[in-house]
């Protein structure tokens, strides 16, 4: 009995520790398969992305282009006003904001006059209108 279970451990092992280092292989070979065909895709992907972009960009510049030619052919009185259209709806609104609660201060207009005048609807316009320069300010802090 104890020729047979030796008979068994000297071919365990003998012969388990090379079936042992195949599997591994094997396993490892598989492992190395499957990040190569992930990589591949990865590549793929960062190609397809890169050309998307690339495009985007191209269209960007046309677009530019474009735009800055016909800029330039426009007259310079148009190029100016459609330049100020913000800045004058801004101090328009501001107008109205400081007349609004002068002539309330004044006694010239009535509480009710000014809720008619200063509802809720046009105090969102004005603070919109307020947040999109202090945003455009700030945004332009993080680009320099």
């Amino acid at each position: 009995m104890l020729s047979l279970i030796g008979s068994v451990l000297g071919l365990v092992s003998s012969v388990g520790p090379g079936m042992f280092k195949q599997w591994m292989d094997a396993k490892q070979d598989q492992r190395d398969k499957a990040h190569e065909l992930e990589m591949q895709r990865q590549i793929a992907a960062d190609k397809r992305d890169e050309a998307i972009i690339t495009s985007i960009g191209t269209q960007n510049v046309a677009v530019q282009t474009t735009a800055q030619t016909n800029l330039n052919q426009a007259s310079k009185w148009v190029v100016n006003l459609s330049g100020t259209v913000r800045p004058i709806i801004t101090y328009a609104f501001f107008a109205e904001f400081v007349a609004v609660h002068v002539a309330v201060w004044s006694g010239w207009m009535t509480p009710n006059d000014f809720e008619l005048l200063w509802n809720s609807e046009v105090q969102a316009i004005f603070s919109t209108i307020i947040m999109f320069w202090f945003g455009q300010r700030l945004t332009s802090k993080w680009s320099k």
